[in-house]
C-alpha cells in the first residue's frame, strides 16, 4: 500500500518538474521576445513583463516539491553527509516532521487565505459562462495596477497553495521512502547478525 502511494505521488511530483521545465523554456522564449521588442522596435509590454513575473514565480515554487521528491535541494552538508545511513534517514524524518510538513501547511492555509481574497475582489458574475467570460474580458477579482497589466491576479497567488500541497505531497514521499530505508537497513543488520551467528 504504502509503495502505491509513495508511486502515485512521485509520479505528481515529476509531472510538476516537467510541467516547470516547459514553463522555463515558454519564460525564456517570453523574456528574449521582449527584449528584442524592446531594442529593435522600442516597444514593450507590461502584460508580458509581468507575465514573465509570474512565470518566474511560478517555475520557482513548482520547482520546491520536485527538488524535495529528488533530494536536490540545498541542504547543509556539514552534517549530514558524513552521517551513516540510518543516520541520515532519521535526519531527514525528523527535519520532514519538525520542519517540512508544518511549514507545508502554514503556506497552504496563509497562501489560501490569499488567493481568496485576491479572487473576492470587485463584481462577479452569477453564471458559470458568465464567469469565463470574465475572466477573458475584464478579469475576476484582482487586476495589475499598471496600465496594460496582467488581470485574474488570483491566478498566481492560487500557486501558493497549490505548490506548498505539492511540497507536502513531497514530505510525505521522503517520509515513506526514508521508513522504508530504515526497514532494510534493519533487516540487513538482522541478516548480517544471523550469518555471523551461524
Amino acid at each position: 500500500m504504502l509503495n502505491i502511494i509513495e508511486s502515485t505521488i512521485n509520479a505528481i511530483l515529476d509531472l510538476t518538474g516537467k510541467v516547470a521545465s516547459f514553463l522555463l523554456i515558454v519564460l525564456v522564449g517570453i523574456i528574449a521576445f521582449n527584449v528584442i521588442n524592446r531594442y529593435a522596435f522600442n516597444a514593450s509590454s507590461i502584460a508580458l513583463e509581468e507575465l514573465s513575473w509570474h512565470l518566474y514565480a511560478s517555475i520557482f515554487l513548482l520547482g520546491i516539491s520536485y527538488a524535495v521528491r529528488t533530494s536536490s535541494h540545498v541542504r547543509v552538508d556539514l552534517i549530514y553527509e558524513s552521517r551513516a545511513a540510518k543516520t541520515k534517514a532519521i535526519i531527514d524524518i525528523v527535519g520532514t516532521l519538525v520542519l517540512l510538513l508544518p511549514f507545508a501547511g502554514i503556506m497552504m492555509y496563509y497562501g489560501y487565505i490569499f488567493a481568496n481574497e485576491s479572487y473576492s475582489f470587485g463584481p462577479h458574475a452569477d453564471t458559470l459562462s458568465g464567469l469565463v467570460e470574465q475572466f477573458f474580458t475584464t478579469g475576476i477579482g484582482e487586476r495589475s495596477q499598471d496600465p496594460g497589466g496582467l488581470n485574474n491576479r488570483f491566478v498566481i497567488k492560487s500557486v501558493i497553495p497549490l505548490a506548498f500541497t505539492l511540497t507536502l505531497l513531497s514530505g510525505l514521499s521522503v517520509l515513506i521512502a526514508n521508513f522504508k530505508r530504515l526497514k532494510a537497513l534493519k533487516q540487513n543488520s538482522e541478516l548480517t547478525d544471523t550469518g555471523a551467528d551461524a
